[in-house]
């Protein structure tokens, strides 16, 4: 599948599946579904995290010590909420689904680095493709922030740093993503 830009994100939680929904439109109206347990979150966020402080590390010049860097990951990850919108409405009307009308279960991920700033956070499930998110500093902030709230919702007894940040919810059923266009889909 060719590269496709992001038009929204969203994650909630399904209490009848005790499972995040992860949802991705792209601008051309294709939509990927797939499914997030406790698990594999709690697998996921060390590296998710990791990515963030990657960021701070790169804004600064000098070494910082461990309070100060994170004193700079809470400002940045601030900054990024507040210059995310978080209400418009998730638009439900996708024209393609790849991988199917049902979410899939996401059972791998990679977190790398781009050569020009920013992380690929890819999400496989065990025996089909899955998808290659680029994602820049805005929107991974943005998007540990949708899976804090859900985690939250979840009441999963799972600490996630950035957690205590007020949730945003939409009349669609949870807090999503839109996208200003300039994150690629592969």
């Amino acid at each position: 599948m060719s590269a496709q830009r992001i038009h929204q994100i969203q994650v909630n939680f399904s209490p009848e599946e005790d499972r995040l929904q992860l949802r991705i439109n792209t601008q051309g109206k294709t939509e990927f579904r797939f499914w997030l347990t406790r698990r594999f979150v709690k697998r996921l966020w060390p590296g998710l995290h990791q990515a963030m402080e990657g960021q701070t590390r790169m804004e600064t010049d000098t070494p910082l010590d461990p309070a100060a860097r994170a004193a700079i990951l809470s400002f940045m990850h601030e900054q990024a909420i507040s210059e995310t919108d978080f209400s418009t409405q998730f638009q439900d009307t996708p024209s393609e689904m790849p991988l199917g009308p049902l979410p899939v279960l996401v059972t791998r991920a990679r977190i790398e680095p781009m050569e020009r700033g920013g992380y690929r956070v890819c999400l496989h499930p065990q025996e089909r493709y899955g998808i290659e998110v680029a994602m820049d500093a805005k929107l991974m902030h943005s998007f540990c922030k949708l899976l804090t709230d859900a985690v939250d919702k979840a009441d999963w007894d799972l600490s996630l740093p950035f957690s205590s940040v007020k949730s945003v919810t939409t009349d669609m059923g949870g807090p999503y993503i839109p996208t200003d266009g300039t994150h690629t889909l592969n």
